[in-house]
């Protein structure tokens, strides 16, 4: 890691965040995870980042590093069925990260991983930030349906919808 890109991300301002997911763009996302989780039995952990933490810069983490971490911090490992999506946006640096827990990794390629990557990638590309995480939501809601459709009885909601910003 430069030298360079850890300065960016030291003196990057705040509200990075918020010049791309403004409440509304927030709140849509939260809907499209509640109605999403209503079709499956796995969670849905959004996590979006504006710039690496120091401890981040001085373990010199990349995006996928970073991912990983938050998924353990946020329990996205600890659902009954081992079926804890987390989707984690680092903004400064421009990348996407897609880690699934084992129950749903097992049956889903990497390759479909990364393509819905890809393409939420070309939509924030266009500045359609809202659009293309509420899409990558619903094509991650429609997998997670297919292998572990809804149970009319019993669905928890284990972990919160609301993104979580950093």
């Amino acid at each position: 890691m430069g030298l360079l890109r850890k300065l960016r991300h030291l003196t990057a301002p705040g509200w990075l965040i918020n010049r791309h997911f403004g409440k509304d763009d927030l709140d849509a996302v939260e809907a499209a995870i509640d109605a999403s989780e209503k079709t499956h039995r796995g969670e849905i952990c959004v996590v979006i980042e504006g710039a690496l933490p120091f401890a981040a810069l001085w373990h010199e983490e990349d995006s996928r590093q970073r991912a990983a971490r938050l998924f353990l911090e946020y329990g996205v490992n600890q659902t009954r069925e081992a079926t804890g999506i987390l989707l984690y946006i680092q903004l400064l640096d421009h990348q996407l990260e897609i880690l699934a827990d084992s129950g749903i990794a097992g049956r889903v390629p990497q390759a479909v991983w990364d393509d819905i990557c890809h393409a939420t990638e070309a939509d924030f590309a266009a500045g359609r930030y809202r659009d293309g995480l509420v899409s990558a939501i619903g094509r991650i809601g429609a997998l997670l349906a297919e292998h572990f459709p809804a149970a009319a009885d019993d669905n928890p909601n284990e972990l919160g919808n609301r993104p979580r910003l950093r």
